[in-house]
């Protein structure tokens, strides 16, 4: 009666080893890097109700900026692994506006249109934290997969840049660039993202993949809610990226 309890007993255990194997908690690590777009919610200082009359004719538009870091995925079952990141991430926020004393011939000989750039540059440390699904097989050439999370962040560099465009000649006819210390920038902040990500299905390979995600602070990107002048401060900020990588 011992006998054939024990042989039960292992007889259940190899069923249940054999039925945990593709539920084996592994972790794939990988690099990854892309380029992003951000523009703050609220109009900020110097743009705003209280602007200074040399920014009255820039317009909104969004940053562009690249990222890059390392990725590592954990497998919890079939379908749903968990993601840790650290990446270095550039976002921010843009303003352009016509610049009609600069004339810009392109290859062909046809004129184009000149632009003054006043940028925002928050450089992020980020470490993005994800729940990741898995939505096709396992068996399938390719995985497709949806995920949300949070990405905590500290601030390491903060400035803007006002670049005008210059004249064929090198010669500038306006002003020359400005570069500042961007104040009053939150040093941590923390986003709230979600994505989806398709690759490769290459078990104990190394495989490739791309990542659509988008982003939002959960707080204000500014410690304070107006400027000295008065100008507003009270802003979140939106990110979408496209990224490529390889996981190991």
């Amino acid at each position: 009666m011992k006998f054939k309890s024990i042989l039960g007993i292992l007889l259940l255990y190899g069923l249940y080893s054999h039925a945990q194997q593709p539920f084996e908690k592994k972790v794939k690590f990988g690099i990854k890097a892309g380029i992003s777009g951000s523009l703050f919610t609220s109009t900020v200082d110097p743009f705003g109700p209280i602007q200074r009359n040399r920014f009255n004719e820039f317009r909104r538009f969004l940053r562009m900026s690249g990222f890059g870091g390392l990725t590592a995925d954990a497998t919890v079952s079939r379908r749903v692994t968990v993601g840790a990141e650290i990446l270095y991430n550039s976002r921010g926020m843009a303003y352009r506006e016509k610049n009609y004393d600069v004339v810009i011939i392109d290859e062909d000989g046809n004129e184009q249109q000149a632009y003054n750039d006043f940028n925002y540059n928050i450089d992020y440390i980020e470490f993005p934290l994800t729940v990741n699904y898995l939505f096709n097989e396992l068996s399938s050439n390719v995985w497709f997969a949806g995920y949300a999370g949070i990405a905590p962040a500290v601030a390491v560099n903060y400035i803007t840049k006002l670049r005008y465009e210059k004249s064929p000649d090198g010669g500038n006819r306006r002003n020359y660039n400005e570069k500042t210390t961007l104040e009053h920038v939150n040093h941590f902040n923390n986003s709230l993202l979600a994505g989806v990500k398709v690759g490769e299905n290459n078990t104990g390979r190394t495989s490739v993949f791309a990542d659509f995600r988008t982003s939002y602070t959960l707080l204000p990107v500014f410690n304070r809610s107006s400027a000295d002048n008065g100008n507003n401060l009270d802003t979140r900020m939106l990110t979408f990226s496209i990224g490529l990588g390889v996981k190991f």
